[in-house]
């Protein structure tokens, strides 16, 4: 039990983490773009602003109401909970947890703009940024599935 709710922790905080860089990179990107057209020459940002940006982004979004933390754990939390009896039956618990988790932040965002009209998190507008969320729920699912394999006897 111990087991599985620290790996559960653990897949929340590598989704958290992920998905807010993966944001902050579309982000950027759009600002660039944005830069580009008013000034003829892509925005040039190094490296430590860029690494800026991310940081300030994680700790933005969690302040966020609702924040993107409990969202997005929520979503893996009950995509986990089914992945968790179809992995039981299939044996692939890997695949199963770790398509879950894309399946999930998937499922979130498309409530999100079916309900408020947005997604709610500027980097997941658009396939790629959708993609990026997802495959950051993917990972997710795939450390959940490592941390919480049933032991060998």
């Amino acid at each position: 039990m111990v087991r599985r709710l620290v790996g559960f922790v653990v897949a929340a905080l590598v989704m958290i983490v992920l998905g807010s860089i993966a944001h902050s990179v579309m982000v950027q990107s759009a600002w660039a773009d944005a830069v580009a057209m008013t000034e003829g020459a892509p925005g040039a940002l190094t490296i430590g602003d860029r690494l800026n940006w991310i940081v300030s982004d994680m700790v933005g979004m969690e302040t966020n109401v609702p924040p993107y933390g409990a969202l997005t754990t929520i979503a893996l939390l009950i995509a986990f909970l089914a992945a968790g009896l179809m992995a039981r039956f299939t044996g692939l618990r890997p695949i199963v947890f770790a398509v879950a988790g894309a399946i999930a932040i998937f499922v979130l965002f498309t409530a999100l703009k079916a309900s408020v009209g947005t997604v709610g998190v500027f980097g997941a507008r658009g396939m790629l940024g959708l993609g990026l969320q997802m495959t950051a729920g993917l990972i997710a699912g795939f450390v959940f599935a490592q941390l919480t394999a049933p032991r060998e006897a």
